[in-house]
């Protein structure tokens, strides 16, 4: 699925005639987030004196992300941006320092309590059943929950003035994600204990969770597709394991899927672990959309 995003990529000319940014609101402050959902969670607890930006365009899958100016120009005015961390989405400092930005980095996964993935510590569901790292933690709703107070805190550093609001907001949203967790446990109890088989490593933190067995993925790790051996081991445990669906994504490339899911007779269901489209805006859209999909993927509408 190609390589890592380079912000040296950008010609400097280019990336320095593109730091001049959009202009911004007269009356409010810019912060940035990496991805939709983590936009979404920094929108909520911010308020409406913040103009939040979404860097990772919908349908882009960020581990093969390559910057463009009009990333550049997002992030310039931008005084704080907000990352998911665990080796993810590194790129986004050296985005920031492309035009010397005095924005504050703020790495969510660290205030959720998920390291590095280099660091031994990180936590065993970023390893699980050889499918390798997964830094998706922002799919599963308590660790987000988790996250919400020290993102007040940062808010509140820089705006010190507002730094109520920040925390009743980040109260509120927490019992809001609660409840949405509650809905989503009782959606996905009747299929609990189920294997999923999907497109790339991206649900093991959403599967146990859930009560779901994150059996295999295609691409266990970004960018490099599985050998013929590989694949036919993966069609083999989808067998054994009695897999119907494989759960593909919009940013994962769809003939992949349909070849693996033809050879090992899987119907093809659509998961988004990103979303930012119509219909899965929001974080709990997101999730809920997600956790349907699953539900009916695996066998029970």
């Amino acid at each position: 699925m190609g390589t890592m995003p380079r912000v040296a990529a950008l010609p400097l000319a280019l990336a320095l005639a593109a730091c001049t940014g959009r202009p911004a609101d007269s009356q409010r402050q810019v912060a940035a987030a990496t991805i939709a959902p983590l936009a979404d969670v920094l929108a909520r607890v911010a308020g409406p004196a913040w103009d939040v930006r979404t860097l990772v365009p919908p349908g882009t899958s960020p581990h093969v992300f390559e910057p463009t100016p009009r990333e550049v120009r997002l992030v310039a005015p931008a005084r704080l941006v907000v990352t998911v961390g665990a080796g993810y989405d590194g790129w986004a400092a050296r985005l920031a320092s492309a035009c010397a930005s005095k924005a504050a980095l703020f790495d969510a996964g660290q205030a959720a309590g998920i390291g590095a993935a280099d660091e031994p510590e990180a936590g065993a569901a970023h390893e699980h059943a050889g499918l390798g790292h997964d830094p998706h933690w922002w799919l599963s709703p308590p660790l987000v929950a988790k996250m919400l107070p020290a993102l007040a805190a940062e808010l509140s550093s820089l705006d010190p003035s507002g730094a109520e609001g920040y925390r009743e907001r980040a109260a509120l949203f927490s019992e809001e994600l609660g409840r949405l967790d509650a809905e989503i446990l009782e959606m996905l109890r009747p299929v609990s204990g189920s294997s999923v088989f999907t497109a790339h490593n991206a649900w093991v933190y959403f599967a146990d969770r859930y009560g779901l067995k994150a059996a295999a993925s295609i691409e266990p790790v970004p960018g490099r597709e599985p050998s013929p051996r590989e694949l036919r081991a993966l069609i083999l445990s989808a067998r054994r394991e009695k897999v119907r669906s494989l759960f593909t994504e919009p940013q994962f490339p769809p003939d992949v899927a349909r070849v693996v899911a033809s050879e090992a007779g899987l119907s093809v269901a659509t998961v988004d672990p990103i979303g930012g489209v119509a219909g899965r805006q929001s974080y709990g859209e997101i999730l809920t959309f997600n956790a349907r999909a699953f539900r009916a993927g695996l066998g029970t509408p």
